[in-house]
This record gives C-alpha cells, structure tokens and sequence, in this order.
C-alpha cells in the first residue's frame, strides 16, 4: 500500500464534489466541525468551542435554526473583528479586543508567521470557521475559497472518507 501523500489533495475541490451527494452531505458537516475543533487552540474568546456544540446538536436534531442561526452570527462577528483589526492603521481596537490580540500571538507563536502573515492566517482562519457555520445552517452556502483549504484536515478526511483523494 503507498502511503497518502497529504499535501498533494486537493481537499477543497474534492470536498466540493462529495457535498453534491445529498446523503454525504451530514458526513461533510461533521468533517468540517471537526476541521474547526482543531482550530480552538487559536481562538480566545471561548465562542468557537461553545458553539461547536450548539452545531453539534444541531446536526443530530437536538437544536433548532434559531440557535445555529445566533451560532453562525456570533463566529461571523468574530470573523468581521479580526478582519477590522488586520486593516492597515487599526491599532485602537486591537487594545481594546484582548481575545483578538491573544489569538495573533497564539498564531504567531506556533505558525512562526511574521506579524502580516498572521494576521491574515488569522482572519482566513476566522472565515473559514464561519463559512463552515453557514454551511452546516444553509447546505447550499458552499462558500469555501482556496484559503479555507489551509485549515481542512488531510488526515480528518481520511478518515470520514477513505482513502485520501
């Protein structure tokens, strides 16, 4: 057997192909929930795990369009505060959002970024995370770009779908 040589997928594309099937697509979701559990060790602010929960339950029928809908809200205002604390000159809401300043340096710390590539790993970061909430809201928000395809697990994939693609 060769071994999956993980940085050659194409997770994105194929993640795309596997959603179209209509009895794939819950595996899809709980694929990329857990895709952003991997990512709470960046996040501060304590929305994200809470949350994931809530899409949990959901997915399993135990939470309604309501709550994913405040879910999906909550980490897309996350998203909105990184990405108006990464534009040029915004230094006044960077001191007043301590969670946004602990995430950057948790970026920065175990990616090894420098101070502008962190700041967009983290607001790519903070996208994807609430792409993935829109998605497990609304099917058919298949709103992935290539930059989302950084945080999708290779090894994840493997195992909710097989063998690697």
């Amino acid at each position: 057997m060769q071994p999956v040589n993980y940085k050659a997928m194409n997770i994105k594309l194929e993640l795309e192909k596997v959603s179209k099937n209509p009895a794939k697509q819950k595996i899809v979701k709980h694929y990329l929930l857990d895709c952003c559990a991997k990512l709470v060790r960046f996040r501060s602010s304590g929305r994200l795990p809470k949350n994931l929960q809530i899409a949990k339950k959901f997915l399993s029928g135990f939470a309604n369009q309501k709550e994913i809908h405040q879910a999906e809200w909550e980490l897309e205002g996350e998203a909105f505060g990184v990405e108006y604390f990464s534009q040029e000159g915004i230094q006044f809401y960077f001191r007043a959002r301590k969670d946004i300043s602990a995430d950057l340096v948790k970026v920065r710390i175990s990616k090894g970024l420098s101070n502008n590539a962190s700041r967009k790993y983290l607001e790519d970061m903070a996208y994807f995370i609430d792409h993935v909430f829109g998605h497990i809201e609304c099917s058919s928000n298949w709103l992935f770009r290539e930059e989302c395809e950084q945080f999708m697990c290779p090894r994840i994939y493997s195992k909710y779908f097989g063998v690697a693609a």
